[in-house]
């Protein structure tokens, strides 16, 4: 007689065998592949980076500055990682972006936590752990003072859309019908071929920025009817893109150019959504003066999980400070309340120990 065999569904959590991609970090909150943002501070917020293989979207500031320069922080990110890069735009010269980018600061260690280690007592699980192990942090730091020199070994590495499209390309006669959205994604397969980073063997992957997409350079507007098709069919196809490759695409978007419904289209299409605003596009965003911008977290996605993650503290409205050297993002603090009524009589005086008012100085 066969003894009873309970089978159990629950499986021993091995660490994945995913290969080791440069400019990657396995997060702690889902398990994912990570790839930095290269502002530490934007990391922190949206779980420890973007994941691979997904698609952000970030929605421009009135003038586009603040944008530009979070990009300018992400190309970066990957050149010191020696990805692949590609720039995309038609508002200007796609070299500029990947010229300009800023350079790596090397920040100090602290190195007093091991100089007394044999008096502290840890316990053992960390005891033989250095500090290279105990720091989880992906990005680096980078100042915008100074520009990076791009070696020539990283220049092969490199790819451009935008400069050289000339202005009357055929339209498509499928779903896509703009002929600069049709270049576009032919472009960016083209040089993942050529990189051969279509394979699951790829021991890198490439960073995709788009600038400014669906702006009156783009001549989406020419017939209304495919507006909204050409547009979100673009994203849709851009994301498939990256999900079948090691690939992370960053898309920044000209919102208050656009439709509404097509800017809550991309919301729904895009796995991370960033809103920038700064003070001068909004009057009641004149007292914070301790800070230039607020970011809005939109949306933060957990590829794997059907429910959608808003930061770990669960705040979505953060302010950026963007200086000569550094960009940062902080937690927003609201200026105090003061009542600054100048007509009102001042009442200064009439603070006493006793309960009728008087203008003479109370002597204690």
């Amino acid at each position: 007689m066969a003894a009873n065999v309970k089978i159990s569904s629950f499986q021993k959590r091995i660490k994945p065998s995913n290969p080791n991609i440069l400019g990657t970090k396995i997060s702690a909150v889902n398990s994912m592949l990570n790839v930095s943002f290269g502002v530490t501070s934007l990391d922190q917020i949206i779980d420890g980076g973007l994941p691979l293989g997904s698609l952000c979207v970030v929605e421009e500031d009135i003038y586009g500055s603040y944008a530009k320069i979070i990009t300018k922080y992400f190309m970066a990110e990957g050149a010191v990682q020696k990805n692949f890069l590609l720039s995309a735009s038609l508002n200007e010269n796609p070299w500029d972006l990947l010229n300009n980018l800023p350079s790596l600061v090397t920040e100090p260690r602290e190195t007093n936590i091991t100089e007394n280690r044999e008096e502290l007592k840890i316990a053992w699980r960390y005891k033989n752990l250095t500090l290279e192990d105990n720091n989880q942090r992906l990005g680096n730091a980078f100042d915008l003072s100074i520009p990076y020199v791009m070696p020539e070994t990283q220049k092969p590495n490199l790819a451009v859309w935008g400069e050289a499209v000339t202005p009357n390309l055929q339209r498509g006669t499928g779903t896509l019908k703009n002929p600069n959205c049709l270049s576009l994604l032919k472009a960016i397969e083209k040089a993942i071929k050529n990189w051969e980073l279509d394979s699951y063997n790829s021991h890198n992957l490439v960073r995709i920025v788009v600038s400014s997409f669906g702006s009156p350079f783009w001549q989406l507007d020419e017939n209304k009817s495919s507006l909204s098709t050409d547009f979100t069919a673009t994203l849709l196809l851009l994301k498939s893109i990256v999900r079948s490759t090691n690939a992370v695409a960053l898309v920044t978007i000209p919102h208050q150019l656009l439709n509404q419904s097509l800017v809550s289209r991309s919301r729904h299409l895009a796995d991370v959504v960033i809103q920038l605003k700064s003070l001068r596009e909004d009057p009641h965003l004149h007292d914070l003066m301790d800070v230039h911008g607020i970011l809005e977290l939109k949306k933060v996605a957990n590829l794997t999980s059907l429910k959608p993650i808003l930061g770990q503290d669960g705040t979505t409205t953060y302010g950026f400070k963007a200086t000569k050297r550094k960009f940062k993002i902080e937690k927003l603090h609201l200026p105090p309340a003061v009542d600054d009524d100048k007509s009102s009589p001042d009442h200064s005086s009439s603070l006493g120990c006793s309960s009728t008012a008087s203008k003479a100085n109370l002597d204690f």
